[in-house]
C-alpha cells in the first residue's frame, strides 16, 4: 500500500491541528461570543461612518489591503469582499474589488515569473506538464475558463501563468473580465446583508429578506452555472 506523500500527511495535520485549536478556544469559554460580536458590531459602525466622511481614503485603503492579500496569496478573499460591500457603497466596493483583484493576480503572477519560478514548477511537479498542454491547446480561453471555475484556487492559476509567456496585458484584461461575475455576485451578497448590530437586536429570522434571500441563492447557483457552461464549451 502506497504512502502518502510527506506534504499531503503534513496538511491534513495541519488542518486537523488547526481545528482542535479552533475548537478548544471556542469551547474554553475564553471568548465572550456577546462581548466579540458587539465589539465587531462597534468596528463596522466606526469603519461606515469614516467611509462616509473619508470615501477616497477608505477606497484607497481597502485597495491597498486588497491588493496585498491577493498578491500573498492569503486566503478570505471572498470573505474580505463581502466585508467592503457591507462598509463601502456597492459601486464603490465593485471599483475596489475588481480592480484589487485583477492587480493582485498580475503581481502574483510577476512574482512567479521573476522570483520564484524554479520553486513554483518544483511544487506543481509533473502536474504543470498537464497545465502547460491546456495552455498550449486553448491559450487565453483557457485562463479565463479556470478564472471562472469556482473550484480552482486563483493563487494557484496566479502562479502557474507565471510560468507560461503569456503577456501581461493580456494576463489582466483577461482576468478583469472572467473575475467580474464572481465579484458581482459576492458583492450583491454583501450589500444585503444588514448592520451587524440590526443582526444582534433582532436575530437571523427577521433579516431574511426577499433580497437576502436572492443574494444567497446567486452565490450557490453562479458556480454551477459556470461550471455547466464550461463543461459545454
Amino acid at each position: 500500500m502506497n504512502k502518502r506523500p510527506l506534504h499531503v500527511r503534513r496538511g491534513y495535520l495541519t488542518c486537523i491541528g488547526l481545528m482542535l485549536a479552533v475548537v478548544i478556544v471556542w469551547s474554553s469559554g475564553w471568548l465572550d461570543d456577546t462581548q466579540w460580536l458587539n465589539w465587531l458590531a462597534g468596528q463596522q459602525v466606526n469603519a461606515r461612518t469614516y467611509a462616509q466622511e473619508h470615501l477616497p481614503t477608505s477606497i484607497a485603503i481597502a485597495m491597498l489591503v486588497y491588493v496585498l492579500v491577493t498578491a500573498s496569496g492569503f486566503p478570505g478573499s471572498t470573505a474580505l469582499s463581502i466585508v467592503s460591500a457591507t462598509i463601502l457603497p456597492f459601486w464603490a466596493s465593485l471599483l475596489t474589488v475588481s480592480f484589487s483583484s485583477t492587480i493582485g493576480a498580475t503581481l502574483a503572477m510577476l512574482m512567479s515569473r521573476y522570483l520564484l519560478r524554479d520553486m513554483v514548477h518544483s511544487w506543481f511537479g509533473d502536474r504543470f506538464e498537464t497545465f502547460e498542454q491546456a495552455w498550449q491547446r486553448d491559450g487565453l480561453w483557457y485562463l479565463a475558463s479556470m478564472r471562472l471555475a469556482p473550484y480552482v484556487p486563483f493563487f494557484s492559476i496566479n502562479l502557474l501563468m507565471g510560468l507560461t509567456p503569456v503577456k501581461t496585458r493580456s494576463f489582466f484584461l483577461v482576468s478583469q473580465i472572467a473575475m467580474f461575475p464572481g465579484t458581482v455576485v459576492n458583492l450583491y451578497l454583501g450589500s444585503r446583508l444588514p448592520p451587524l448590530r440590526e443582526l444582534l437586536d433582532s436575530g437571523i429570522p427577521s433579516i431574511l429578506t426577499w433580497d437576502l434571500t436572492l443574494a444567497f441563492t446567486l452565490l450557490a447557483i453562479t458556480p454551477l452555472m459556470i461550471r455547466y457552461f464550461i463543461k459545454r464549451k
